[in-house]
């Protein structure tokens, strides 16, 4: 979902139907709705305003991911820094752990009418920065429209992936497959899955483990049948 194009936030039911079925007649599910919308208008914006289109932006989302027949919409949480500007804090960490909860929390109803978990992804804005933080504030939510959207790539550099993966176990709603070589630091060191230092075989023992039987999407750009192989030799690592 884009500002502009063919799915924004104002699509309507009757296009958004159309789109999905379009989908499934190709042979394809839609595991989940994301937007990169939540990266301008988040839930610890200073702003007031801007914290309220982050909540306009999350219903739109939930209601066009019905639509489209998902049952998940990617949640960014909130900003505390943009790893573009590695001085300027946007929001103070504990002050964005509160803006998000409240906001988060007074989506759940919405979230429930829709059928559609949010779940909170993992990504490079200084929050949640461990799979202890991220598995308390869902508890603290307590609700099953609300779970992880965990970024297999994203959290490299942070931790060890299977370490995240028994933490957050079940609260575990979609994965993303995507690779990263530590030693790069910066956004220059994501990499097709397979060539970075994520180690596949115990990701994927984790995953079982933790009972997660749900999508594997590939996040990145790539040609298709490569990315297919390397999802298949994931998918068989044991």
């Amino acid at each position: 979902m884009s500002a502009e194009g063919e799915l924004t936030p104002a699509t309507g039911e009757a296009a958004c139907r159309r789109m999905g079925e379009a989908i499934r007649a190709a042979g394809v599910q839609v595991g989940a709705l994301a937007t990169a919308l939540f990266w301008q208008s988040h839930y610890t914006a200073p702003d007031e305003a801007q914290r309220a289109a982050a909540r306009e932006l999350t219903l739109a989302g939930l209601e066009r991911a019905r639509w489209l027949g998902a049952d998940a919409l990617l949640v960014v949480p909130g900003i505390v820094r943009r790893e573009a500007e590695p001085r300027r804090l946007v929001c103070a960490y504990a002050r964005a752990l509160t803006l998000a909860f409240e906001a988060l929390r007074g989506l759940l109803g919405a979230a429930e009418r829709c059928g559609v978990v949010m779940a909170l992804e993992n990504v490079w804005n200084g929050l949640f920065l461990s799979p202890v933080e991220l598995a308390g504030f869902i508890d603290r939510l307590n609700s099953p429209w609300a779970g992880a959207y965990l970024d297999i790539g994203n959290l490299l550099k942070f931790g060890v992936p299977e370490d995240w993966i028994a933490t957050l176990g079940r609260r575990i709603i979609r994965v993303h497959v995507k690779d990263y070589r530590v030693a790069a630091g910066t956004s220059a060191g994501f990499v097709p899955p397979g060539d970075g230092d994520a180690d596949w075989p115990a990701i994927m023992a984790a995953l079982r483990a933790a009972g997660y039987d749900g999508p594997l999407t590939v996040e990145g750009r790539g040609d298709p049948a490569d990315l297919s192989r390397r999802i298949d030799i994931i998918l068989a690592a044991r």
